[in-house]
């Protein structure tokens, strides 16, 4: 779903697939985690301006904070976005139909604009994640520490 009127519109492609790729194991982690605490929701990554910035290389890494809002409050959490209208109906409609066992939802937010995805046909699903980092925890550290 792409964001009207935005500076950053033509940026998105840019940069949100890198950022995706390489950081896939700690969204699915997340995801997998709320679903299996909550339930259905949205994984939302806070990223840092850098990863807009064309001269951001996939050698670098960009900081990011990343949550699971549970589907009760999303509605409520991408309001402050300005997100509404039909695409707001359907949102909403993914957030309650996604397979959360192959599939998961992505909000990626930077400097106070939103990016939505829905991630399908994964290489490597939402459990496989959780257990790649939960094998592997020492190498995710201090990363994954809430």
């Amino acid at each position: 779903m792409w964001q009207e009127n935005s500076v950053w519109q033509s940026n998105f492609g840019y940069w949100q697939n890198g950022f995706i790729h390489a950081n896939l194991l700690v969204i699915g982690y997340y995801s997998w985690k709320g679903f299996l605490k909550i339930g259905r929701g949205v994984v939302v990554c806070d990223v840092d301006a850098k990863a807009a910035d064309p001269r951001t290389t996939s050698l670098d890494l960009i900081p990011f904070t990343t949550q699971f809002i549970p589907k009760q409050q999303v509605l409520t959490y991408i309001q402050k976005y300005g997100f509404e209208g039909g695409k707001l109906s359907v949102f909403l409609q993914v957030v309650n139909t996604y397979d959360p066992h192959k599939e998961l939802v992505i909000l990626l937010t930077i400097n106070g604009h939103m990016e939505v995805n829905l991630l399908q046909n994964l290489v490597i699903t939402p459990p496989e994640c959780y257990q790649q980092v939960y094998n592997r925890w020492e190498e995710f550290q201090p990363s994954l520490m809430s």
